[in-house]
């Protein structure tokens, strides 16, 4: 691999699902697409390359009622409290956005406008469903509101989506459906039909295969066979407005007491939030639209596996119908993190905060070890007790034996032998295929540095000089992981704040 500089910088726009705004992030929220965003944001600056990395509150989740009602307090109130939680959490875990906005008026217009345009385009058609209906409480069982069974994998699972399959559900598909939140059920659940706005996702199937066939390289195997799934039969109208009072009231007429679907307004709500950093970066507004197809930026998107379709397909649908939008470049998941063997749960009490663990670990040690650990491709497990072993074998241990090798070295060891510099050379080209958006690996990178701090730690009472040297490494290469760590390594040992030149250049430079 070329060590060198990148000879085409690059622009990336970088997006991270919004959390829904119904509590604080705990630890397998952080474990997931935020933590993986930061990274890959940080490595692309690291690279040389421009970066906007933007996320934002998910206000209008039916969760954020049923969440509300249970507490005692409104859905405002609510999300209010827990975009400012989320924006503090994820400080303490050194997560730099360059935005984290809720849905303020500029936000909604935005949205609105972008419905309107799209309905007075013909891409959006109405669209007869039967929804679940309880009388009780005057509610459409729809999203939150609703659980039941999945009808394609038979999980548990509430509507719109599963999460354990990740396949759409239609309100009148799921089995067995009953209400959920903080009111008492009724006898019996009745039925509606409602004329909602849907986008025909069918229509789009050629384009959607055509996408797909261009971009398997970039996208996670999971990913892949979701949508290989889904093209293997008619693809389904995803709902753009449901009957409900929490959310956008729909933009065009004839749609009384709807609003729009939650996971259809997080396409433009993104493309809000993105303008926003932008402007922050560019008051003066020399700069286009990021967003837009002839932008020159990638759009990289980190999200949960259970998000798959709304991104994969859904999102993807409405890029097609607008037509003048950036299409993904790299979709990236994850799988769920569990605890003790159980998924998270907020309402079974069943967590960790992040912010608790953030508070007595610092932000690298989490960052370190939920690395190690991330679900890429299948479920992973946390523990407080292999978390606490883990972080003290393959971190501290190793960094103590380097550092007290290091202090021996002096203010100026010798040049680099050959081995040291061909180690170090090996540890930066495998950084950098971890850092790369086709190969990015939060595991590799987490992984490779464990590594190469139990080589240098095993050496290190022999080869002072290479410890010293490998720290400087870690510094540079390690920083997007362990942005802390590689800031006290600086400071100690004198490694340059950035340096992607060849790896002989800068130990000789030092």
């Amino acid at each position: 691999m070329n060590a060198g500089r990148p000879a085409r910088p690059r622009s990336f726009l970088v997006t991270a699902t919004p959390p829904t705004t119904n509590g604080d992030l705990h630890l397998g929220h952080l474990a997931g697409p935020y933590l993986a965003a930061d990274v890959f944001s940080r490595a692309q600056r690291m690279l040389g390359h421009t970066v906007l990395y933007v996320c934002g509150g998910d206000d209008h989740q039916t969760y954020v009622v049923t969440t509300a009602e249970r507490l005692g307090t409104t859905p405002e109130a609510l999300a209010a409290r827990c975009t400012h939680d989320i924006r503090e959490t994820l400080r303490a875990a050194r997560v730099s956005v360059d935005t984290f906005t809720g849905p303020d008026e500029p936000y909604r217009a935005r949205v609105r406008g972008f419905f309107r345009d799209l309905y007075r385009a013909g891409r959006l058609v109405r669209r007869t469903w039967t929804f679940p209906y309880d009388p009780r409480t005057g509610r459409h069982l729809l999203e939150g509101f609703a659980t039941g069974y999945c009808p394609e994998c038979l999980a548990e699972t509430c509507g719109a989506i599963c999460e354990t399959c990740g396949h759409p559900n239609e309100p009148g598909t799921l089995l067995h459906t009953a209400p959920t939140g903080g009111r008492p059920a009724p006898a019996a659940v009745t039925s509606r039909d409602v004329t909602v706005l849907v986008l025909p996702l069918e229509d789009h199937r050629a384009r959607i295969e055509a996408f797909y066939a261009r971009r398997r390289s970039t996208m996670r195997p999971h990913v892949l066979r979701f949508v290989d799934e889904m093209l293997a039969r008619p693809l389904p109208d995803f709902p753009v407005s449901y009957p409900a009072d929490w959310g956008i009231p729909v933009p065009v007429d004839g749609f009384p007491g709807q609003v729009l679907n939650v996971w259809a307004e997080m396409l433009p709500g993104l493309m809000h939030m993105a303008a926003t950093a932008r402007a922050g970066h560019d008051p003066e507004g020399t700069v286009p639209d990021v967003w837009a197809r002839d932008s020159g930026h990638e759009l990289v998107q980190f999200l949960g596996y259970d998000n798959t379709f709304h991104f994969a397909l859904a999102h993807l649908g409405l890029t097609l119908a607008h037509g003048g939008l950036a299409e993904p470049a790299a979709i990236v998941t994850n799988e769920f993190l569990h605890l003790d063997g159980a998924k998270f749960s907020t309402s079974r009490g069943h967590l960790v905060w992040a912010r608790d663990v953030l508070a007595r670990h610092g932000a690298d040690a989490v960052r370190f070890h939920l690395a190690l650990t991330h679900p890429e491709h299948q479920p992973a497990n946390y523990t407080e007790a292999e978390f606490l072993t883990t972080v003290e074998a393959r971190l501290h241990r190793p960094l103590a034996a380097l550092h007290a090798a290091a202090d021996h070295a002096g203010d100026r060891p010798a040049p680099p032998d050959t081995a040291t510099t061909e180690v170090l050379g090996r540890y930066r080209d495998r950084m950098l295929h971890a850092y790369s958006m086709e190969t990015f690996s939060l595991r590799q990178a987490a992984e490779t540095t464990a590594h190469l701090l139990a080589l240098l730690a095993a050496r290190a009472a022999a080869d002072p000089d290479a410890a010293r040297y490998g720290l400087r490494a870690v510094a540079v290469w390690a920083a997007p992981l362990l942005p802390d760590l590689a800031g006290e390594l600086r400071h100690r040992y004198g490694a340059p704040e950035q340096d992607t030149g060849r790896l002989q250049e800068v130990l000789t430079a030092w």
